[in-house]
């Protein structure tokens, strides 16, 4: 554990349970459970950094302990957190105007929390530890704006619209907090470039599956709605589809500022409704194939079920670690089913992007 300073604080390897999850699109999160009286217990403070096993992109902020007793009556202290790329939601996008820019997806995240973070116009929402890797220019070129936004919610965005993840990491030697991008890697059974990894119980690699397929929220034709009122308005359709395989819905861009810019925000917009195919489950650790060697967060990987007759190509998007008496790690693949919270908040940043 170590402060914003990257001074040592304490080494603690005696805890009852720690769980770190770790996500492609977005912050992950940790939970750490142990007792009161060990040793080190006294520096688990909020704002404190855990860093686990000493790896620069497996670090979290301490934000919430909470004090209890457990079944056998041992004081147990709880502390909760995001990993570090949670720091992204302490700003909201300030800007008199929308700030538009165009670019490969690395180049416009990166702008974002330049502008926010780290060189921002008004030097007191700087963040003096942060800064961003060298841009290399990756991922699917996009648009993009926004306007007093979550910049936490703008990088989500761009990162499921360009399809690249990102994480923020610890640099020691610079005492800096890093924001960069994880562009994953292509381990499907279909290509013979690397080494292919296939979860399948056939393999006996993978246990307690699940899977969803479903189109509760899938819309496949937009009306992107632009500037201008009633009949004056600008309409311009996104996407495609015929008969009853046709699923229309309103798309409200009225910060667009041109027909061209409408149908970019209107596309952006549409692909937040598509199916969800999602398939999860618990990886049994035979040796086959290695964590974070064979296969790792953010890489495309082969999921088979024969007997429900499910074979999915698709990218590991959050991978958890347990670590207890038993330690193990769970892997979601495919899209995230939405939360009630997660679908208040997305229409919450709809309403501030178009006043």
């Amino acid at each position: 554990m170590i402060d914003r300073n990257f001074n040592l604080l304490a080494e603690i390897d005696d805890y009852e349970s720690l769980q770190f999850t770790r996500r492609f699109y977005r912050a992950g999160e940790f939970e750490m459970h142990i007792s009161l009286h060990k040793q080190g217990v006294d520096q688990l403070h909020k704002e404190n950094i855990i860093v686990i096993d000493n790896k620069m992109h497996k670090a979290g902020i301490i934000q919430s302990r909470n004090i209890g007793q457990n079944d056998q009556g041992i004081e147990v202290l709880v502390i909760k957190g995001p990993t570090l790329g949670g720091i992204l939601d302490r700003r909201v996008t300030v800007t008199d105007n929308f700030d538009r820019v165009r670019g490969p997806a690395e180049t416009v995240m990166k702008h974002y929390v330049n502008n926010h973070l780290i060189n921002s116009v008004n030097t007191q929402r700087r963040v003096p530890f942060m800064s961003n890797a060298p841009d290399l220019g990756r991922g699917k070129v996009t648009p993009w704006q926004t306007r007093f936004e979550p910049l936490n919610m703008v990088v989500q965005e761009i990162a499921k619209w360009c399809d690249i993840g990102w994480q923020v990491r610890l640099d020691y030697s610079a005492k800096k907090w890093v924001f960069d991008v994880l562009p994953g890697r292509n381990l499907t059974a279909s290509q013979n470039t690397l080494p292919p990894v296939i979860f399948s119980r056939d393999f006996d690699n993978i246990m307690s599956q699940s899977f969803t397929d479903s189109d509760q929220q899938f819309k496949n034709v937009g009306y992107a709605g632009g500037q201008g009122e009633y009949e004056d308005r600008l309409i311009q359709m996104v996407g495609g589809g015929t008969g009853a395989d046709r699923r229309e819905t309103f798309l409200d861009c009225s910060s667009a500022e041109n027909a061209a810019e409408l149908v970019d925000l209107g596309n952006q917009k549409l692909s937040l409704l598509k199916s969800i195919v999602s398939y999860d489950g618990q990886i049994i650790n035979t040796g086959s194939f290695i964590y974070e060697v064979d296969w790792d967060l953010g890489d495309i990987v082969t999921m088979q079920s024969k007997s429900w007759g499910v074979t999915l190509d698709s990218r590991i998007t959050e991978a958890k670690e347990i670590y207890e008496p038993e330690s193990k790690i769970e892997i979601s693949l495919g899209e995230e089913v939405p939360t009630i919270t997660q679908i208040v908040r997305q229409l919450t940043t709809e309403v501030k992007r178009s006043d």
